[in-house]
């Protein structure tokens, strides 16, 4: 991985990248790509007033959509904690589901398939994927002591660290296996595959096609870390995106940080899991 490292000392480098003029793309965006330690993904079709329409309306389907699920805290025949329960993963769900329908209409506007526009092409994918489970792996650890720090630290600063919402919903006693597991699943496979897409495969290129390779590479990890709405997390989830960006653009398939994502949410969910499942054959809890 000393690759990333290069990659990472010259992005904290945040001078100013001037814009590139269209045409120019093809030498002078390569050679500053190239310059800073990264590779080159194949350019992009979709313009910035695109990306922004389909990031309004994600939102935008979104916040319509939590109306409905409000409803759900009426139930009456759930504990509190079920309810709560209940309207995260339905909540996830539909944010999910409802990204992904806009990101076909969005894919279908500029004329290209989810394997063209996000290098999912690839002649050897296996490959591919076998360097996502190994970064998702060593990352791990370095998660971990992040996490640790930041835990730290905000107690010496006096301020409580909580954990993110889905974390608190999984560790509720009330909560059926198959409810755990049905969570698993949105957080190993529907996150990653909704994510990726638009934080990797979307924000990060047109950034980078305006000439602002470092933005691209620091902005999208810290919108990725900021939007799990978790304060000891956002270090280790920032420095996660910076890694995950760098598969892309080490490899220029998706599929790469998609399979990185998902192994990182497996192990944490797993982390997660074995711990209750132990203790209940125990007969501890």
């Amino acid at each position: 991985m000393p690759s990333f490292f290069r990659a990472f000392q010259r992005g904290l480098d945040f001078r100013f990248t001037p814009r590139i003029p269209p045409g120019g793309e093809s030498c002078a965006f390569m050679s500053v790509a190239r310059g800073l330690g990264f590779g080159v993904i194949a350019e992009k079709p979709w313009a910035i007033d695109g990306v922004l329409l389909l990031f309004l309306g994600i939102i935008t389907t979104y916040c319509l959509g939590m109306l409905p699920i409000g409803l759900l805290d009426r139930v009456t025949v759930w504990t509190k904690g079920q309810r709560d329960f209940a309207e995260l993963l339905t909540a996830a769900l539909f944010s999910q589901i409802t990204a992904l329908v806009w990101l076909r209409f969005f894919l279908r506007k500029y004329g290209v398939g989810w394997r063209e526009a996000f290098g999912l092409k690839s002649s050897e994918p296996v490959t591919v994927a076998a360097y996502g489970v190994l970064a998702g792996a060593l990352f791990i650890p370095v998660a971990m002591a992040l996490q640790w720090v930041c835990e730290n630290l905000m107690l010496l600063a006096h301020w409580k660290p909580e954990a993110q919402a889905a974390v608190q919903a999984l560790q509720n006693p009330d909560l059926s296996l198959g409810g755990k597991i049905g969570f698993g699943v949105v957080a190993v496979v529907m996150a990653p595959l909704v994510e990726e897409p638009l934080f990797r495969g979307v924000l990060y290129p047109v950034i980078k096609q305006m000439g602002y390779p470092r933005l691209a590479w620091w902005g999208t990890s810290l919108l990725f870390a900021a939007l799990h709405f978790n304060e000891q997390s956002f270090v280790p989830l920032l420095a996660f995106g910076l890694v995950l960006a760098w598969l892309y653009e080490t490899y220029g398939n998706l599929l790469a940080p998609i399979v990185a994502h998902g192994f990182f949410n497996a192990a944490n969910f797993a982390i997660l899991m074995v711990p209750d499942q132990v203790a209940h054959r125990l007969h501890l809890t």
